[in-house]
């Protein structure tokens, strides 16, 4: 007797529905821990436009007063401008003048208009803070002026990528004749 043994071929190709739902399952939990987190490392990057703002603020005005006897609120006249495009800081003084005293006869003038960087190189439609900046024009820095001896310079705005939204407080950085940088406010 002669006995016949016949071998099942099973197919092993494939994925089956449950391998693939569990596959969907750890994606979709990687990316909502992940995005999140991208988010937040975008928004610290973008903070590095107000610290660059002001140090280069700090290093025009000891530069300044190398030459000059004195600090000085002009960013024009210390040479100070903001270059790039989709800015999201705007940086500088409050809208008065240093107050004189020190000063080397000579020095260039104070200019009430030339306290601030007013993100001239933004255009009207990509404002990125809209309660804290309009375009090219100043922003209200009570309190951040600056004298022969002594300065504090500050900058604010959104570090989000959030063009157009009312946020209630900006995010807010200021530097000091110490080279003392401070975060006081962080955006909402």
């Amino acid at each position: 007797m002669e006995t016949k043994i016949t071998n099942k071929v099973i197919n092993t190709k494939g994925f089956s529905l449950i391998e693939l739902m569990i596959v969907v399952a750890i994606i979709g939990l990687l990316a909502a821990i992940g995005i999140p987190q991208y988010a937040k490392f975008q928004a610290k990057a973008r903070q590095s436009e107000s610290k660059g703002h002001l140090t280069s603020i700090y290093t025009a005005e000891l530069s300044f007063k190398g030459e000059w006897n004195g600090f000085s609120s002009n960013l024009l006249a210390i040479g100070v401008a903001a270059s790039g495009s989709s800015l999201r800081y705007t940086a500088g003084f409050a809208g008065s003048a240093c107050g004189l005293g020190g000063r080397s006869v000579g020095a260039p003038a104070e200019a009430t208009g030339n306290t601030q960087l007013h993100l001239s190189t933004v255009s009207p439609v990509n404002i990125w803070y809209t309660n804290a900046i309009t375009y090219n024009t100043a922003v209200t820095f009570a309190g951040f002026v600056c004298t022969d001896l002594v300065f504090t310079a500050y900058a604010a705005g959104d570090p989000k990528n959030t063009p157009g939204t009312a946020n209630s407080i900006p995010d807010q950085w200021t530097i000091d004749q110490e080279k003392l940088i401070s975060q006081i406010a962080v955006g909402l």
